[in-house]
């Protein structure tokens, strides 16, 4: 009802009501005026002049409530809407009332009314920030998906449910494979619209009690909440849906017209809230995509607790490796070098790790681990320090002075941008002669910008350093980039050198390697020679160098000096 018409009906009418009759009666006594007596003329204004004296009170009483019900009305409209701001869970009114007593034209309710719609859009400012954080604190920005923050304490909820409710649930780790290559040959957004792809077909499945969120990178995770009572039935149903989850995710993907094709690990973990945590649950999935991985792209494994004591006795050989650069726990060790006729020319320096409590830790257990965790760089650093020292000592001496040693790099530590300045630092800081220092790289650090590599050997090579290409036949080397490579060796992988003396496939290897090595002007050095077969089969095929057990074990320098000295192996 509009204010005109509330004021009419609560004010005027009732006037009107009694003044009418009352300017009736008056009407009335102008007409007698003439007919009647004065008395009855006096009688009749009375009349007409208390009924329009009443009618005027009911008008004033009308209009008071009418201002009172007003103004009421309008300080409950405030109230409401002091009330609504006041609770953060409440929905904002929509404040229309609000706005139109803002716009009246003075007045304290016109003040308050602005400052509260000051404070709703402040509100409202306010909980669009809060929406916002929380969005971002526990969903993924790429995929909207909920993020490892949300899956954990869906996860918490799952364990608590499948207690009380004594079923089981599985926890899926699931990682694409290799698709650290995607981002290396089509870049990170290629790779990020594959993800946001992944991401789709995922909450496409839409199954009644899983939820699906992403890890980060390309890592994703499901939690299925009651599969069943018993162990073996929750596995199978576990299985089932794994497998699902694998057949939607392989189809081929198209990313701005171009198909790529992925397959997906997926590891599982079952649980039924007993002695379980989020944690344990996490590695335990994590374990088993990582074995799934090993076994095969595409696969699909169990959480296994054998794979989790390997993975634990991983990480607590990494804490002591990075305790062992620090404490510099390592030494080198050396095998000689021979040349045709069986005479000293070189070592190879060969890592070794003592560890205080374990003994010798072998190489094929730290170096891999070293590679994958990074450390390899430093270690790596100081193997080329340790050696250069080395080098130099056998300089101050007549009878080693024309010793060469061969120092192994990892394409991880050749790649680092400032490898050349550690080199020459290395050398300048203990005096080595560079002539005398070789680099045996293998042929995985040929992968990448090989402009960039080849220009990186160069500078190496200007300052004097020797390069050898070690393990050669094992990589996936192009001949095409070998020719182009500066390399003064290539060192015959010993794979191909173990029974060469009876398996012709590797003498035809070997033959092979041989000439290709000569018709470039390469020198040759095969290792893994262990007997006189080897030695005589690789010289009379005109090796050039020879690395093996049969001419010395890796031990101290001074134990292979003093080798050296004495007479040489006879090859007759």
């Amino acid at each position: 009802m509009k204010p005109t018409q509330s004021l009419f009906k609560m004010f005027l009418l009732p006037i009107l009501m009694v003044a009418l009759p009352a300017l009736l009666l008056m009407t009335i006594a102008m007409e007698m005026r003439g007919k009647q007596s004065l008395d009855k003329l006096d009688t009749i204004a009375q009349v007409a002049t208390i009924w329009l004296g009443i009618g005027v009170m009911i008008g004033l009483i009308g209009a008071a409530f009418f201002f009172v019900w007003r103004s009421n009305k309008r300080l409950m409209i405030i109230g409401d809407a002091i009330l609504s701001l006041a609770n953060s869970q409440q929905q904002l009114s929509n404040f229309q009332a609000i706005e139109q007593l803002s716009r009246q034209r003075s007045g304290s309710l016109k003040r308050i009314a602005i400052a509260l719609m000051t404070f709703q859009d402040a509100e409202k400012q306010r909980k669009e920030a809060e929406c916002k954080i929380h969005r971002l604190a526990y969903y993924d920005t790429l995929t909207q998906l909920p993020n490892w923050q949300l899956m954990k304490e869906h996860l918490q909820h799952s364990l608590d449910t499948s207690q009380q409710t004594d079923t089981y649930g599985a926890l899926i780790y699931i990682d694409v494979d290799d698709f650290k290559r995607i981002n290396d040959s089509c870049g990170h957004r290629m790779g990020d619209k594959l993800l946001q792809q992944i991401a789709e077909r995922l909450t496409g499945l839409r199954v009644e009690g899983t939820t699906i969120g992403r890890l980060g990178s390309d890592e994703f995770m499901v939690i299925i909440d009651g599969l069943a009572n018993e162990q073996l039935k929750a596995a199978e149903k576990a299985e089932l849906f794994a497998a699902q989850l694998q057949q939607t995710l392989s189809p081929c993907y198209s990313v701005e017209n171009k198909k790529h094709f992925l397959s997906v690990s997926l590891g599982i973990a079952l649980f039924n809230g007993v002695q379980e945590s989020i944690d344990s649950l996490f590695q335990y999935s994590n374990a088993a995509v990582h074995l799934a991985k090993l076994t095969s792209p595409n696969g699909l494994r169990f959480y296994d607790p054998v794979v989790q004591a390997e993975l634990e006795a991983k990480t607590a050989l990494e804490h002591d490796l990075r305790l062992a650069i620090e404490r510099q726990e390592f030494i080198l060790v050396y095998q000689s070098q021979v040349d045709s006729i069986g005479q000293v020319i070189g070592a190879e320096a060969l890592i070794r790790w003592e560890h205080p409590s374990n003994g010798f830790v072998s190489p094929g257990t730290f170096i891999p681990l070293a590679e994958e965790t990074g450390l390899i760089v430093p270690i790596g650093n100081w193997v080329l320090e340790a050696a250069c020292e080395q080098l130099v000592a056998w300089a101050n001496d007549e009878r080693t002075k024309h010793l060469t040693l061969a120092v192994n790099v990892s394409a991880k530590q050749f790649q680092q941008p400032d490898f050349v300045d550690t080199v020459c630092a290395s050398l300048s800081k203990s005096g080595a002669l560079a002539h005398r220092l070789k680099l045996e790289l293998t042929e995985s650090t040929m992968i990448g910008k090989i402009d960039n590599i080849i220009a990186r050997m160069h500078q190496l090579k200007s300052l004097g350093v020797s390069f050898s290409l070690d393990d050669f036949g094992t990589g996936y080397s192009s001949l095409q980039y070998l020719k182009r490579l500066p390399l003064d060796q290539i060192k015959i992988d010993q794979s191909f050198v173990f029974n060469l003396h009876k398996d012709t496939d590797d003498k035809a290897i070997v033959q092979t390697i041989i000439a290709m090595g000569r018709s470039l002007g390469l020198q040759v050095i095969a290792e893994g020679v262990e007997n006189k077969e080897h030695w005589r089969y690789l010289s009379e095929h005109q090796c050039h160098a020879f690395q093996g057990y049969y001419f010395c074990k890796p031990i101290s320098a001074n134990e292979m000096v003093q080798r050296s000295l004495g007479p040489p192996p006879m090859l007759a």
